[in-house]
């Protein structure tokens, strides 16, 4: 991912490295940069070095405008790798937002959560990247559970909960927001309060799934309700 409206740009050392160390390309050889907006250009390496990689920015090649269907996933925090990987996977299932969450059994408090940001959308490029999206996962900062709440609409919410109804087979293609608990699951007070709003709730079935398994279980089932469109 680079600012292509530059005739030259030069990449940080994590994108260089793979480059010049994972791909073995050198100078002259051809690769293609995306601004993480829709727009994908031709470029060619100029300089090979593993730590900052200069590239010369040629054509245009394509320019896509943003999904009118937009899949966000509102996760409430886990700790560790988990939530890296989780982030890498879901943006390689297509989620369009993603909204951390701070919830009764978050196991991340705000401020550790602000501090990681950079890393996690460094992450979302890596994996957009890797397969090929030209539109970049909007990553927002994380927020209270009932503040979410009363910032969205509660028509637009699929909440993920043990015991509910299993997910259709077929939902209608619109925007949605999974709505995805942390280990130990919704503390009462927080079920309560989605069913209040009407929000409706759905399971994977039976089986138990970890915290970092059930956002990309639920990506997955919706993108098959929607026919992967």
């Amino acid at each position: 991912m680079a600012d292509a409206r530059q005739s030259s740009v030069v990449l940080g050392a994590a994108a260089s490295h793979h480059l010049v160390r994972v791909r073995r390309l050198r100078r002259g050889d051809p690769v293609e940069v995306f601004d993480g907006e829709g727009r994908v250009w031709s470029a060619v390496l100029d300089d090979a070095s593993a730590q900052a990689c200069a590239l010369n920015i040629g054509p245009l090649l394509s320019e896509t405008a943003p999904p009118k269907v937009r899949v966000e996933l509102a996760v409430a925090l886990i700790k560790g790798d988990a939530i890296d990987r989780m982030l890498r996977a879901a943006t390689e299932l297509g989620v369009d937002d993603i909204r951390p969450l701070l919830s009764g059994r978050s196991q991340l408090g705000r401020e550790r959560a602000d501090g990681r940001r950079e890393h996690w959308r460094r992450i979302l490029i890596s994996a957009a990247e890797q397969c090929r999206r030209a539109h970049l996962p909007q990553l927002h900062p994380a927020l209270g559970f009932d503040d979410f709440l009363d910032q969205t609409d509660p028509a637009d919410c699929l909440l993920l909960r043990p015991g509910a109804p299993a997910l259709p087979m077929r939902l209608p293609h619109r925007s949605s927001t999974l709505l995805i608990g942390p280990e130990g699951g919704w503390t009462d007070a927080e079920v309560q309060r989605t069913e209040q709003l009407g929000i409706r709730a759905f399971s994977l079935g039976n089986l138990v799934l970890r915290a970092e398994t059930a956002p990309l279980a639920a990506l997955a089932a919706l993108r098959h309700a929607w026919a992967w469109r």
